[in-house]
């Protein structure tokens, strides 16, 4: 069968991210012998019009789908199925939250891990569709007559190396970056799936709390073949929880140095703090670690005890003193809004990035995705949500979503917000340290532009 595989825009999102999710199940659906074409509309940026003619003469359309993208994906899918006629599969983090509403509007929902409830998908509707076979799949809800169908779950998969490495063919790899990036060409990739952690604001329906990995020889022949085959010059570990076994990131690193790649690479999604020590550091280092996020979140020990973050400011402090040591760039991730969040623990996370002087600062003002704790508390009465809008309440951006007693006002968590921004986005040591890099200082200035003044 002929597919389209479809990543959404995200007018918000101002950066251009690989998706891999798609890079995976293009590899998979092609081993299981169908056609797959690929259309990452957050690069493109068309029109619904555009995209429909992009599409047309397809058998099936596939859409990848996050909370924050619902609306976009929502009326993406209905235009295809209403102008095309043809099934749509909605696969990602939020058809796995609320299968159910995703049925509503698409012919398919793909929950949790996707590769191989995709290609059953796949050879059931090639082969008929019969209800029967449907109803065998895991992972798996559809509509059926007026009724929504849900299966039952897939378990997760143990054995990562069996997964073929992602077809980056007939991605737009070229239009791939961020403000972050030190070289040309980049791709990510994915050496575990699973975070044991369970901070509250945090979904793990999709990969769930166990820690699986990858090989150290597998994820290495993986970046052997993108540099011979893709020409990559940079690559980042998109992990939620990469040196969660330290003795495998160490092994990782070695294998790196042991076969020579010589490729500068990231982890932009972050590693915890008490993840890390001077040999895990140092091995990174020696592999060709450039730039790392830091999931920090506030700068008040109460907070990140209540918010289940299992992490210590002292250990934050430890982590940056370490990286600075070995001349890695760090971005630390803040949260405003956060349950318990006043002005006065707001002042402290302020306070505490300011102390540990980071390269860069990433702020956001939390949201209760649907699949939290969070947002189960909320929902228990624990709290109020501020907008009856999904539309609203799943998109990005500077207004507060809900509030729980004991915070600070809805208005005084938004002021505090907006000027903890510019005190920590637009510091002069941000700005000086770009101006060797033109370049790379205009990329950074638009991003912060785009964030301060269009959420």
């Amino acid at each position: 069968m002929k597919i389209e595989l479809i990543h959404p825009s995200f007018e918000i999102y101002f950066t251009h991210e690989a998706p891999i999710g798609l890079a995976y199940l293009k590899a998979v659906a092609q081993k299981a012998g169908h056609k797959v074409k690929i259309l990452d509309n957050n690069v493109l940026n068309l029109k619904l019009d555009e995209v429909l003619e992009r599409v047309k003469g397809s058998d099936i359309a596939a859409i990848s789908m996050t909370t924050p993208t619902y609306k976009t994906v929502k009326e993406l899918s209905g235009a295809i199925r209403k102008k095309l006629g043809i099934p749509v599969v909605i696969g990602g983090a939020h058809p796995t939250i609320d299968p159910k509403d995703c049925l509503d509007f698409a012919d398919y929902v793909i929950m949790g891990e996707g590769e191989q409830t995709f290609v059953e998908l796949l050879n059931a509707i090639e082969n008929g569709k019969k209800l029967a076979e449907l109803k065998k799949i895991k992972g798996l809800g559809f509509r059926w007559s007026d009724k929504r169908i849900l299966n039952e779950s897939r378990a997760l998969n143990t054995d990562l190396d069996s997964i073929p490495f992602p077809d980056w063919n007939g991605f737009p790899i070229k239009k791939y970056g961020s403000a972050v990036r030190t070289s040309g060409k980049s791709l990510p990739i994915v050496t575990s799936r699973g975070c044991p952690f369970n901070c509250c604001y945090c979904f793990k329906g999709l990969f769930g709390i166990k820690f699986r990995a990858r090989s150290p020889k597998n994820v290495v022949d993986e970046l052997v073949y993108l540099k011979k085959n893709f020409e990559i010059k940079e690559f980042q570990i998109a992990d939620d929880a990469f040196a969660a076994d330290k003795k495998r990131a160490i092994a990782i690193c070695k294998e790196m140095v042991k076969r020579k790649l010589n490729l500068p690479w990231s982890l932009p999604n972050g590693i915890r703090a008490n993840s890390l020590n001077e040999e895990v550091v140092s091995w990174m280092k020696k592999a060709g670690l450039k730039y790392t996020g830091l999931g920090i979140e506030s700068g008040n020990q109460k907070i990140l005890d209540q918010i289940g973050k299992q992490q210590t400011l002292e250990e934050v402090r430890n982590a940056v003193k370490l990286l600075k040591k070995y001349k890695i760039t760090t971005v630390g991730f803040f949260m405003f809004g956060l349950p318990n969040d006043t002005l006065e623990t707001m002042k402290d996370t302020v306070q505490f990035a300011k102390e540990l002087d980071l390269d860069y600062c990433s702020i956001s003002m939390t949201t209760p995705y649907p699949g939290t704790r969070l947002y189960d508390q909320i929902n228990k009465g624990e709290g109020k949500f501020l907008t009856t809008s999904q539309e609203d309440l799943f998109s990005l951006g500077s207004k507060v979503k809900f509030i729980m007693p004991g915070m600070a006002s809805k208005e005084d968590i938004e002021k505090t917000y907006k000027k903890a921004r510019i005190q920590l986005l637009l510091r002069p040591k941000t700005i000086l340290k770009n101006l060797g890099n033109p370049k790379k200082l205009f990329a950074g200035a638009k991003v912060a532009y785009q964030w301060i003044l269009k959420t």
